[in-house]
Order: structure tokens, then sequence, then C-alpha cells
């Protein structure tokens, strides 16, 4: 955890002292309130790129303002049970939500490469994470830039290759161990050069938390209409995104362990964490995905694990800190880089790639199996929406625009889907004297226009039942759906009776009884299924009877001659579309 700690402060313009200090406090409260087991929590990369606007623009006071909001924000969703709520987030949103994170850490290291302490004029406007290119602060030049670099490669290397051999070492650490002793055994013995190192930046000794007022540092301002409205939106923002991630990794964990945590549980004890991090001059933080892995792939199954972790932050804060402050801040980007090699969900490209291409282009460059390793066009607008607005805007908005998109477009689909069967009966004489219709599909406001174009209210006989036993009625919208077809069968002087309504449905229906036109009536049974599936073969074996010529259906409705042709099934539906 300390790598990613000093690493996420220095990119939201912090000392590494706020990172460390943050992922100690939040580590240890959330360990004692009742986190989930084996959750490491800390300073995050996705928190730390939301931040650094408002301290370079307003200060690290605003920001534990922003943190303490955070916190309440947190701790009344876990109330609510709207954490519970992120369970519902697609996963075409989860993979853009990944790599718009993963682009803006690495952008953010960008930063790592320029001079320390040095300010620029911008030249130009762009959104927030591409202001490394434009904010007018020099590079690094010359050799310096060149072993940063080399040790940024070294440390990202070891990173990422060091678990495909032992996963006994911590890569990070070694990686960083490697890059810090490239700096002072060849940059500084043998060349007579340095690169930045965390001191030159700030250090990462600290005394023991305590409220920020208290420090000297630090000039409070009061809590008040000035200090609400810097801070309200960003901490809204920061408490749904923690959330976000802390649910993301919540559910990882849960499939690892085979067990199940406890969504509003870990809501409230991050946010009282969370306040007490920001009471004390913190950046905040939530679950550490990564970590977490790592600490459940080493057997870690109790809170022992996380307790200790924090008592070790502790220490290196107050007595070990040296040790930071002589590490090569290129070496602590290489392991940030490792985090975006880590977070990017690389597959998603290939996903995105054979989304694109027209199916005839697909069947004639790639292999029959790779075919088929196709997710819809829809799903992969929804990635690269999410990942585009996270650049542009931040990640709460990408993530928002994409919950939207992906709803509207399952309601666009799921609108398509309604259609009906439908048969006539007759009396002895042959007659027709009934027409039935059975319904599937949801009945929401989205289908309602396409549910009345299912019914033929001019030549149907005068009695009509609707069977919904496959069918949803969803919302007030299909209510009055089908009160304009009661009122259409009623212009015609016939009736229509709802039958074998879905329990839900006829919660509904039962509900909204008094806004019902008199011309639809309920069945006996008031319109509600049964909850015995032997019910739910008719529809089946209506559509085998007239599927099969040699069926006794099939024979019995050629034996009635032409006249009996209404009573062949009519389905209405939307036809599927080869993508």
């Amino acid at each position: 955890m300390v790598p990613e700690a000093v690493a996420f402060s220095l990119a939201a313009g912090l000392p590494p002292a706020v990172g460390m200090r943050s992922s100690f406090i939040i580590c240890l409260l959330t360990t004692l309130l009742g986190g989930r087991p084996a959750m490491t929590s800390g300073a995050t990369g996705s928190i730390a790129a939301l931040i650094g606007p408002i301290v370079a623009q307003s200060g690290p006071e605003y920001l534990f303002y922003a943190v303490i909001l955070m916190g309440v924000v947190q701790i009344i969703m876990g109330l609510v049970g709207v954490g519970n709520l992120v369970r519902l987030v697609p996963a075409s949103v989860e993979i853009g939500f990944a790599n718009g994170l993963a682009i803006v850490i690495g952008l953010s290291q960008l930063n790592s490469f320029k001079l320390p302490g040095r300010e620029g004029h911008a030249h130009g406007h762009a959104p927030e994470v591409f202001k490394p290119f434009v904010d007018g602060v020099p590079w690094e030049a010359g050799p310096e830039a060149a072993f940063a670099a080399v040790i940024t490669v070294l440390s990202f290397v070891i990173s990422v290759g060091l678990p495909r051999l032992t996963r006994r070492v911590p890569s990070a650490l070694t990686g960083i161990v490697v890059g810090t002793a490239f700096e002072w055994l060849v940059v500084h013995l043998i060349f007579r050069r340095h690169t930045t190192l965390v001191g030159d930046m700030g250090s990462a000794g600290g005394s023991f938390p305590v409220p920020a007022w208290c420090m000297a540092q630090y000039h409070m301002p009061a809590l008040g209409g000035q200090v609400l409205g810097k801070t309200y939106q960003l901490s809204i923002i920061m408490a749904v995104i923690g959330i976000l991630e802390s649910a993301m990794t919540l559910s990882l964990i849960d499939e690892r362990t085979k067990t199940r945590g406890n969504v509003m549980r870990e809501c409230i004890g991050q946010g009282v964490a969370n306040i007490v991090c920001g009471v004390c001059g913190g950046m905040g933080g939530c679950a550490m995905l990564g970590q977490s892995m790592v600490n459940v792939s080493a057997g870690a199954r109790h809170r022992l694990s996380t307790l200790t972790c924090s008592v070790c932050l502790l220490f290196i804060l107050l007595v070990a800190y040296p040790l930071i402050d002589v590490l090569p801040v290129a070496a602590l980007a290489g392991v940030m880089f490792n985090v975006v090699y880590q977070t990017f969900e690389w597959g998603s490209l290939k996903l995105l790639a054979v989304a694109a291409l027209p199916r005839a282009v697909r069947r004639r460059l790639l292999a029959e199996g790779k075919q088929f390793k196709k997710i819809r066009r829809t799903d992969a607008v929804v990635i690269v929406v999410v990942t585009g607005v996270t650049l542009l805007f931040d990640l709460a908005v990408g993530v928002g625009c994409g919950i939207a998109l992906a709803c509207l477009m399952h309601v666009y689909e799921s609108s398509r889907m309604i259609h009906a069967t439908s048969r006539l009966e007759h009396d002895a004489e042959g007659n027709a004297t009934a027409k039935v219709y059975d319904v599937h599909g949801v009945l929401f406001f989205g289908s309602a226009a396409s549910f009345l174009d299912l019914f033929d209210p001019e030549q149907d006989p005068p009695e009509v039942r609707v069977i919904f036993e496959t069918s949803y009625i969803g919302d007030f919208s299909a209510v009055e759906a089908l009160n304009k077809l009661g009122e259409r069968y009623g212009e015609a002087g016939k009736r229509v009776t709802l039958q074998l309504l879905h329990p839900g449905s006829s919660r509904i229906v039962d509900k909204a009884a008094n806004l019902l036109v008199k011309e639809l009536t309920l069945a006996a049974d008031g319109g509600k299924a049964l909850e015995s599936p032997r019910f739910r073969h008719h529809i089946e074996s209506y559509a085998q009877s007239f599927d099969a010529p040699a069926s006794e259906g099939a024979t019995a409705l050629a034996g009635r001659g032409p006249e009996a042709g209404g009573q062949a099934v009519r389905q209405r539906a939307v036809p599927r579309r080869p993508s």
C-alpha cells in the first residue's frame, strides 16, 4: 500500500504524508467498524483523480471539508440502501469505468516528469485530465529525463513481470527497490546526477493524526455557504465513485472466497472512516482492488490482515519515513503505470473491434470460433461513451452517462420484444364466439404503443380475452394502454376480459382498479395467475399444434375449411435482425 499511497498523493498535488495518513486512517477504521474481512481500503487512484483541481484552485483545506462531506453522504447512502443499487451497474459501464480510470491515472503520472516546484502559464484550455500538456510547467530534459525514463521502465517491467515468476515477493515493492538502487548506485555514484526524489516533493513523515485545525500548515476556513458551495458537488462525486469501486471490489472478493459481504455495512464503515480522515487532514479513499485481491490470494480471510497493515502504515509514517523520502518519483510512476496496466480491460479492445465489423467482414476475416466472441454494438457504444465522458469530465459523469445510455437502450430493446399469439374459439356450429390473445413481454411505457397495435377491434368477435400469464404489466403507462384498448373495443360494442395476470401485475391492476374503464373486466378469479406452473404449457401447445402439420390440432383446423382460417395463430413481433 505504501507505493500507491505516496504516488496517489503526489498525483493529487499533495505531500506524501497526506496519502500515508489517509491510508492508515481508512484502513484502520474500516477494519474496526465492520468492513469486509480481508478487503483493504486506503487512498486510491479513483479518488486522487478527482481531487487535483480543488487542491490546485482552493487549497487542501477545502479538500478536507469535501472528504468530510463525502463520508456523510456515504453513511446516508448506506442507511437508505443506495449502496445495493451499485449491483445494478451494467458490465459495459464497469468496463468503460475501468478503462477511463486507467487512462486518467496514466495521464496524471506525466506530472512526475516535470521539474518540481516550478510554475507555468497555461497556453490553452483542455479537460482536467489533459492539463499536463497545456499547464506550461517545464518538463525534465537532458540526461535527467533519460534516467527517469529508465527507472520508470525498470519499475514497470518488474511490477508486471515478477508475479508471473513468483507471488511470494511483492512486485511493486521490488520494482521500487530496484529503481531506487539504480538511482543511487548508477545515476548518483557513476554519473553524478539525480532525478526527482519523493523528498523533493515533500516529506512522507508526519505525526500521529490530529485534527487539521491543530496543524500549523493548514488554515481551515469556517464552515459556511462558501465552503459548501465549493465542496458539495465534489463530495457527492467522490462518495458515488468510492461506493462504486468498493462494491465492485466486494463483488470480486465474494466470488473469490465464496462468501457474501454486506454493502450497507461497508458504506457506513467507509463513511465514518472518511469523516475522520477529512477531520485529520486526509485525502479520502475507498476499497483498493489490487491490494484486496493480493491479500485474499495470500490466504487472508479475517480482519487481522488489514489491522496489521494499518499498524505498519503508522510505523512508517512516524518512524521509517526517511526510507520513503529517498525514493525516486520515477520508480513510483512505474508502479502506477502497472496499476494502469492492470486496471485497463485490454480484452475490451478486441470486443470493440469485433463489434464494429460488419457481419460479412467478420465471416471473411475471422475464424469460425472467433466470429461468435462478440458483444452487442449497443454495449460497445456504452463502453466507448463511458470512457470518453470520463476523460472529458470526470468518473461520476461518465458512469452516470453510461448507466443512462444502457437503460435507454434496454428500454428500446424491451419495447420491441412485446408480441402476442391469438386464437379463435368457436361454438358447436362453428361460429367464432371469442378471441384469445396470449401476450408475451413487458407492457410498460416503452411498449404501450406496440401493444395496442397487436389487436384488431373491428374484426374481432364480441368477446375478447387477453391472457397475461407470460407478460408483465409494469407501470401506469401500461394501465393507460389497457384503458385505450378497452375504449377501442367499447366503441365497437365489444368487451375485453383480462386473465391470468402475473402476481406483480395483479397488484398494479388492483391498485388502479378505479382507474380502469368499464369496457375492461377482470376474470372471475380476479385475473390473477395461479402460482403452479402447470398452466404454463398452453402457449407452447398452441404453437406446436400449428407448427406440426400432422398434429391433432392442425388436422382439426384443416377439417374446418377456409372459414377456420382466422383461428390460425397470429403472432406479431419485431423480428430480430442479425447484428
